[in-house]
């Protein structure tokens, strides 16, 4: 009897483990669809609530559409398949942590057209600042193309009503404020 208990109690963990990854997956290609789409606002809804605590989502969204049209350039995410990679689901501190990574190209369209010259320098930019080797240029066009592997920390705890929810995985002082010292450690990042 002990046994079966066993196994339906591990049998359980193993369905919820699942359903933890399953719905990781669709929330993710949320993620991308809506980042491809240009839908800031459905973006946002998905994004983890806390940063709206150092940046209020009014401006993110002025400043999501500042990104993709700027002074003298467009950028536009590519449709294309983001090839998911799904880290292991943690349990920190009463919240589920799992890092996402995924391809995502940008096509960077200036307005003036760019000199051999200038195009170079803007590629090595690229390259160091985005630190991808994936950077290509279309004189014809005037677009640069960037590949790279991108990084999100999906969350679910009580702040997101235990949805999955993303953090844009990029370094500097903003991860460490949404996150503790204690999921940044166990997760790696």
């Amino acid at each position: 009897m002990k046994s079966f208990i066993t196994a339906i109690l591990l049998f359980v963990s193993l369905a919820v483990a699942a359903q933890d990854r399953k719905s990781l997956e669709a929330r993710a290609n949320l993620l991308h669809d809506y980042t491809v789409s240009e839908q800031y606002e459905k973006l946002l809804d998905i994004t983890y609530p806390k940063l709206f605590d150092l940046l209020p989502r009014e401006k993110m969204v002025e400043v999501l559409k500042r990104m993709a049209k700027g002074d003298g350039f467009s950028i536009k995410i590519a449709n294309t398949p983001p090839n998911f990679s799904f880290g292991e689901i943690k349990k920190i501190d009463g919240g589920s942590y799992s890092v996402v990574t995924y391809d995502l190209i940008m096509k960077m369209t200036f307005d003036q057209k760019m000199t051999a010259e200038e195009a170079d320098m803007m590629v090595k930019s690229f390259k160091s600042n985005l630190k991808t080797d994936e950077v290509l240029f279309d004189a014809q066009g005037n677009v640069f193309t960037i590949k790279k592997r991108s990084q999100a920390v999906a969350v679910a705890d009580k702040l997101t009503h235990n949805l999955w929810m993303f953090i844009n995985n990029s370094d500097g002082p903003i991860k460490e404020k949404l996150l503790s010292d204690k999921v940044i450690k166990e997760l790696n990042i």
